[in-house]
């Protein structure tokens, strides 16, 4: 095993606190603190009804603020206004009720950079938005505001859509990108990826159903980063194999299997 394996802490620690909220973040934020090991945080990104871009999962808040909205149909000031923290936690701290915005979330961790903290963000374009508006631009100019889509940034883009793949790589081209691949292996059944992308990441079950792609992927050099694997044994097992990246709701664990692969 090796320490150059990236491991991405999901929607921030999500494993101990409300996911995607400033109490998730700050919280891996402060284990990368107090462990000294660099930590990237993985956040999904999308637009609310006032065109800002804001850190959630799921295109509504049924699941996590308890109302049906869509989030592309809230204002920032009405999304702030939703507890997206007691579904999980009894009792939620308010910063364990509240989404951020991505200027928000960039900002955290600009001010744990400018402390000395090993932290990054790998940032999910949620591309298209429903109602067809480009999301990747939004997210580029706030990662611009830090310097983060120059030369060899603390920053990657993400996306399932290999449309928001290449129009980051049009805009910023030093911004390094992955392409998500989810359900089926598709066009990159042989191991290729987009032009210009050499990253992707995939479920592990994914991966784990397909290891001959798994070698044509890692023969062509690509990186192989793996989503959500919160077993140790298994991060082990995909380290062993040459993954490069591993996303957890469990970051400590994944910074413990490394430490002991030293």
């Amino acid at each position: 095993m090796t320490s150059a394996v990236e491991v991405f802490a999901h929607r921030g620690w999500s494993g101990r606190h409300p996911e995607s909220t400033r109490a998730a973040y700050a919280a891996a934020v402060e284990l990368a603190r107090t462990t000294g090991r660099p930590l990237r945080l993985e956040g999904d990104v999308q637009l609310s009804a006032d065109g800002q871009p804001v850190v959630v999962h799921d295109a509504t808040l049924e699941r996590t603020g308890g109302r049906p909205d869509a989030v592309a149909a809230l204002t920032v000031a009405e999304l702030k206004r939703t507890d997206v923290g007691s579904w999980r936690t009894a009792d939620p701290t308010p910063a364990e009720r509240e989404l951020l915005t991505l200027a928000e979330w960039l900002e955290l961790v600009a001010e744990a950079r400018a402390d000395g903290v090993d932290v990054g963000v790998a940032v999910e374009a949620k591309h298209p938005d429903p109602q067809g508006r480009d999301v990747v631009g939004p997210a580029l100019e706030a990662l611009a505001v830090h310097g983060w889509t120059d030369a060899d940034p603390p920053a990657r883009l993400i996306s399932f859509d290999p449309d928001a793949v290449a129009r980051a790589g049009a805009l910023a081209p030093e911004l390094p990108r992955s392409l998500l691949v989810a359900g089926d292996l598709g066009p990159w059944a042989d191991g290729s990826l987009p032009e210009g992308v050499d990253t992707v990441g995939v479920h592990h079950r994914l991966a784990a159903r397909h290891p001959a792609w798994v070698e044509a992927l890692l023969a062509r050099g690509h990186a192989l980063h793996l989503w959500t694997v919160d077993d140790p044994a298994e991060m082990a097992g995909w380290v062993r194999r040459g993954a490069t990246g591993i996303t957890t709701d469990h970051p400590d664990r994944a910074l413990a299997v490394l430490d002991d692969g030293r």
